[in-house]
């Protein structure tokens, strides 16, 4: 009773031990839990195949026993013609015999072909749940990793005592930048206010020049033609120019 009690509790000291190491180590069981399936795979792919085999071999069995029975069928008909009573009872035994076993030939292989859908069928689905055991193995072993590595980080930072004071740094670091920032955008803006109001008065002299030339030009196209000088001058001054201008002649 005492060794019983004792080999129990080393029997559960081990399998304690076992969960712990498989706990630390799950792709190790994930592994031989694939191993295992696969091992089954490979009874049911032998199973499997020592049916096939057995279902070719029947069937060659019974095309040979049908063919025979066509020829026995064949000889009996010629006995017949010929008188040859013996002969054609033998050989009408004969076919009967083969076809008794043809018909218990035909009810193997219907059994054996449902023993061969069956362990096709087997085949099929072990296949299947070992490929999903191995989609399963890496999906889980990553989000395993993941949530380790974030249990990592909460530790770490959880266990930092200037984490607080690294945050206010790094706010207050990025307040200064953001206000450096905003006077940059002040000084750039307020240059740019200057440039648009040297640029806005250049356009307005522009204007006034072009208005003050158009304006000096409509004056000068509405001004009367000048008369010529002669009609203004004394009536002597201009027989005498005459009388010059006939002379130069």
């Amino acid at each position: 009773m005492v060794i019983k009690r004792m080999f129990n509790l080393m029997g559960g000291k081990i399998r304690r031990w076992v969960r712990m190491r498989e706990a630390r180590d799950p792709e190790v069981v994930y592994e031989a839990a694939i191993n295992v399936r696969l091992q089954r795979y490979q009874q049911l792919k032998s199973a499997a195949a020592a049916v096939i085999y057995m279902r070719n071999k029947l069937n060659s069995e019974l095309t040979a026993k049908r063919a025979t029975i066509d020829e026995l069928t064949e000889q009996t008909a010629q006995a017949a013609d010929l008188n040859e009573d013996q002969c054609a009872i033998i050989m009408i035994r004969r076919r009967h015999e083969l076809e008794a076993d043809c018909k218990r030939i035909e009810q193997d292989l219907a059994e054996i072909g449902r023993e061969a859908e069956e362990a096709k069928n087997g085949l099929i689905s072990s296949r299947d749940e070992i490929e999903k055991l191995k989609v399963e193995k890496v999906k889980m072993l990553a989000r395993l990793k993941n949530a380790q590595a974030r249990i990592r980080i909460q530790s770490t930072l959880s266990s930092t005592p200037y984490y607080e004071d690294d945050l206010r740094a790094l706010e207050e670091m990025r307040d200064t930048i953001g206000q450096t920032l905003a006077r940059a955008g002040v000084n750039h803006e307020l240059g740019n206010s200057e440039l648009d109001a040297k640029l806005a008065d250049i356009g307005r002299r522009n204007i006034e020049a072009k208005a003050s030339a158009e304006l000096e030009e409509l004056k000068r196209r509405r001004r009367p033609p000048l008369m010529p000088m002669t009609l203004f001058a004394p009536t002597g001054t201009a027989t005498r120019a005459e009388s010059n201008s006939g002379r130069a002649q």
